[in-house]
């Protein structure tokens, strides 16, 4: 059995991420959330989402800013993109009448979920950004 202590250790925005999977996969799951006549488009558009912050989060910790910053930034980038789309697709569902499971409440447990991952990543880039122009690193694309 994994120790507290490990968890602490470990990449918080990655584990972020993975809870703002999982419960993006409990809604999908949800009859009451998305009516199965939904679950394959808009179940898998949300699905598909959710794993790719996931994915552009884990790929960005795995580079090295010294080594490639661009890259980085980039994939950070593209997370907090993927986070704004899944926020607004979530109150999209809220407004429609089709998705009667995604209530007041549901809607705003996911979006913290959101936001959490939206903020923590937005600092991560800030920070990365301002490290890169401190090492004089060249950060912009090419």
């Amino acid at each position: 059995m994994a120790d507290k202590t490990d968890k602490t250790a470990d990449f918080v925005l990655g584990n972020k991420a993975a809870d703002l999977w999982l419960y993006t996969a409990d809604a999908c799951a949800s009859d009451k959330a998305i009516p199965k006549k939904y679950r394959y488009t808009t179940g898998t558009s949300l699905m598909n989402d959710a794993d790719s912050i996931c994915e552009l989060i884990e790929g960005a910790n795995l580079l090295d800013l010294r080594e490639e910053p661009q890259e980085r930034l980039a994939l950070q980038k593209q997370a907090l993109n993927r986070c704004v789309k899944l926020e607004r697709k979530i109150i999209r569902m809220l407004e429609s009448s089709q998705y009667p499971g995604v209530n007041e409440r549901k809607s705003a447990a996911w979006t913290k979920h959101v936001l959490t991952v939206r903020y923590m990543c937005a600092a991560w880039h800030s920070k990365d950004k301002e490290r890169a122009a401190r090492m004089g690193l060249d950060a912009r694309r090419r």
